[in-house]
């Protein structure tokens, strides 16, 4: 089986998109893989519990993310700025287009797609330099599922917003 990710990310600055990403690849946490396979293959696996009602897209300034961060360890997330919040992604719904995961098969391959979410600055935001997944909308008491470091990172004026989607899929 293969695991598969892609991410589309845009900066907008009044209304233009002055920069854009849309690249493969990111770091699966270890807690992430272990929330993944309990959510199926052993579901009372200590610490996962039920899967969650949602899902959370955040932003983040960790210079070098690693497989073993956590929640805790993660460093520079905007949280007392004007205009952020993490993101909640739905997990309940039937996985049709327009829901906020859309399961389907674009290739030989499935593929969950993300809504695209939107972060607008209120204020001034220093260097954003990852995207990350988890299971919480704060704090520190959830599991970090994934990490997307950026190509470059992005300083956020009063007004820009930075919008993303996130793509996962399986294959044999």
């Amino acid at each position: 089986m293969k695991y598969k990710s892609r991410w589309l990310i845009k900066h907008i600055r009044k209304g233009k998109v002055i920069w854009q990403e849309f690249s493969e690849g990111n770091i699966l946490h270890d807690e992430g893989e272990q929330a993944l396979l309990s959510a199926y293959f052993a579901t009372a696996y200590s610490g996962y519990g039920a899967p969650p009602a949602n899902l959370y897209l955040g932003l983040d300034a960790r210079a070098a993310p690693a497989e073993a961060d956590t929640l805790a360890s993660l460093s520079g997330e905007p949280t007392a700025l004007s205009g952020y919040t993490r993101e909640a992604l739905s997990t309940t719904g039937t996985g049709v287009s327009g829901q906020d995961f859309y399961i389907h098969q674009p290739g030989a391959y499935y593929r969950a797609d993300s809504k695209e979410v939107i972060w607008t600055a209120g204020e001034n935001w220093a260097e954003v330099k990852n995207l990350f997944l988890c299971t919480v909308a704060t704090g520190t008491g959830g599991k970090l599922i994934c990490t997307k470091a950026l190509s470059t990172p992005r300083t956020l004026m009063s007004g820009d917003a930075l919008t993303a989607s996130l793509f996962i899929g399986l294959s044999e």
